[in-house]
């Protein structure tokens, strides 16, 4: 997988196979069979590997008094995706330039659907989010609206741009207006870390633990 990363850092995925992963482990090529049938199975267990990360990220701290209201953690969370994306460009090439093949995307849409059943709950968390029907369905709609627009950015620039960055935050947040409150209740959890200069850890696991406040 370092040897199919280090790769895509510095060639074109149509011109990677398993011979030239191969040689830049410094294996025989039928060790890579072994393990990758093809290169796009290669890249579906890098983009595995990269989404993973990509959930870890965001339970990063985040200083409380950022979040003034749903906009604002909106605008946090793909700041930092839009980051996290492009400070590894093999993970642009695989997701976002559409060489990984059904498998990367198939775990990029799980991916969006582990954010999608948590995103109700982790803003719960911190607001008082009325019930919405249908929550975790337009939670996958705007992930998609996110997508088809750094989709465009990555295959024109190579990488998710200011502009595209912009472009999608108004688009998700355009979308999220139709059925989300404009103002939404803080938690006391939110304005007592906010008010002591503290951060918390809004992960998005779906598990019952407490996020950690700092």
């Amino acid at each position: 997988m370092e040897a199919t990363e280090a790769l895509l850092l510095e060639a074109d995925p149509d011109v990677i196979g398993l011979y030239q992963i191969a040689e830049k482990a410094g294996v025989p090529p039928a060790s890579v069979y072994h393990f990758f049938p093809t290169k796009e199975a290669a890249y579906q267990a890098l983009a595995e590997r990269y989404l993973e990360g990509l959930l870890r990220m965001h339970s990063e701290p985040i200083e409380a008094a950022r979040i003034r209201n749903w906009q604002d953690l909106s605008a946090i969370d793909m700041r930092r995706a839009m980051d996290y994306y492009n400070a590894r460009p093999p993970m642009l090439k695989i997701l976002y330039g559409g060489y990984g093949g059904v498998g990367a995307r198939n775990i990029d849409l799980l991916t969006n659907e582990k954010l999608a059943k948590a995103a109700y709950r982790r803003l719960n968390r911190i607001f008082h989010v009325p019930h919405l029907p249908g929550e975790e369905t337009k939670a996958q709609i705007a992930l998609g609206i996110l997508d088809a627009i750094w989709t465009i950015s990555v295959r024109l620039h190579g990488r998710i741009t200011e502009e595209y960055y912009q472009e999608a935050l108004s688009a998700c947040t355009a979308y999220r207006r139709l059925y989300m409150p404009e103002f939404l209740q803080p938690r006391d959890l939110l304005t007592e870390t906010a008010a002591r200069g503290g951060t918390l850890s809004l992960s998005f696991a779906f598990e019952d633990e407490e996020e950690a406040a700092a």
